[in-house]
């Protein structure tokens, strides 16, 4: 017959029963490798295999389940780690606990994501300045809002990378500065920026100038995914202050 603790190598989730006392009574190795922790041991309490974790839910949890002898179900992010787990709390016949958790860290970041881009667009789609979303080092057109792409004579963005976009811009600066600010991590601000579209459709020209700011954003391993980009066009501005006699 397979013993449980052979049975419990099998297993993808970490495995780690604990005595009413939450003290530790067995663990598998996949508990030591999610938990980062090759030198766990039995008899150590529960709040040692979670340093830097002071949620509250979570240890009423543990022991809504120890008290009422109910299975519970909840996600906790590891500061040190920088890891979600799925935790999986299941009552024993002798009074403790058996936990079974699991990596959930690229589901959790799908779900910041999503929520992300509601919250941008629900904020961006009536702001009166031409709002742009830019993912990755290529800078692609996640998003932009009705504003900008008016700004643009209605050109199709979304998808495209900048310089799919907007070939026109190629020695006019902006393809360097989005690089800059991209690989620097650090904000840029243009005021009275000259730049000359083309009509992809006509071939006209039209003349701009704007100001803009180009922000870093950060994901959820707290490394730059993208820019933001804030534009206002200033060119009727421009064009009365500069024509106005003094």
């Amino acid at each position: 017959m397979i013993s449980v603790e052979r049975l419990s190598e099998g297993l993808l989730q970490g495995l780690v029963a604990v005595d009413s006392a939450l003290q530790v009574t067995f663990f598998n190795e996949r508990a030591r490798f999610l938990l980062r922790k090759p030198g766990l041991r039995a008899g150590v309490h529960l709040q040692e295999m979670f340093p830097g974790l002071a949620e509250d839910k979570m240890w009423s949890e543990f022991h809504r389940a120890v008290n009422q002898r109910v299975s519970v179900e909840f996600d906790v992010f590891h500061p040190a780690l920088f890891r979600w787990h799925e935790i999986r709390v299941v009552p024993d016949e002798d009074g403790g606990l058996v936990l079974l958790f699991r990596d959930v860290t690229e589901r959790q970041w799908t779900i910041e994501k999503d929520t992300e881009h509601a919250y941008l667009r629900n904020l961006f789609q009536e702001a009166p300045v031409a709002v742009y979303v830019l993912r990755g080092p290529q800078h692609q057109f996640e998003y932009c809002n009705d504003f900008a792409r008016n700004l643009v004579g209605g050109r199709p963005l979304e998808g495209l990378t900048v310089r799919e976009a907007f070939p026109e811009l190629q020695g006019q600066g902006y393809f360097e500065l989005l690089d800059q600010v991209y690989t620097t991590e650090t904000p840029f601000h243009g005021r009275e920026m000259p730049a000359v579209l083309t009509d992809p459709a006509t071939g006209e020209t039209r003349n701009l100038v704007v100001n803009f700011s180009y922000i870093p954003f950060r994901g959820f391993d707290a490394k730059v995914t993208g820019i933001l980009s804030l534009t206002v066009d200033v060119t009727a501005y421009v064009a009365g202050t500069r024509t106005t006699p003094v």
